[in-house]
């Protein structure tokens, strides 16, 4: 139920990312849409109860992406995207700190930020459009 749950509100962030967002929006879909797609092979490559390598790997380059994103757009809401996908990046340099960090808590940080950064998402690129309408049409 939970991965259905997610698929849902992926599906529903890439849509209204790629039908509001403008080059942002679609430019962080497409990653999210790669990130998502190359982290399915990357969590079954490995287990919790170790570093999953493979994950954090996609993890990392799911971050250095919507950092570039973060750096080259005139909006704020790609700073809150990038710094949910930071918190997960660090949740792997945790493990590799701690290594009997509890799997349960590893799988659980490291798969919680995505809701946050989907939400920022859409709050971020409706207020950018609300903003838009209220400069157009001043009171």
């Amino acid at each position: 139920m939970l991965a259905a749950s997610f698929w849902l509100l992926m599906l529903m962030t890439c849509v209204f990312a790629l039908c509001f967002g403008g080059r942002d929006g679609r430019l962080l879909a497409a990653i999210s849409v790669v990130a998502a797609l190359l982290s399915i092979p990357a969590q079954l490559a490995g287990s919790w109860s170790a570093t999953q390598l493979w994950l954090m790997a996609v993890d990392f380059g799911t971050f250095i992406a919507l950092l570039w994103l973060m750096l080259q757009s005139q909006r704020y809401w790609p700073v809150w995207v990038a710094a949910c996908q930071l918190m997960t990046v660090l949740t792997h340099v945790v493990t590799l700190i701690m290594p009997d960090f509890i799997d349960r808590i590893y799988a659980g940080l490291s798969t919680v930020w995505v809701i946050p950064l989907l939400l920022f998402t859409i709050i971020g690129i409706e207020l950018d459009r609300k903003a838009r309408h209220d400069r157009a049409y001043p009171a």
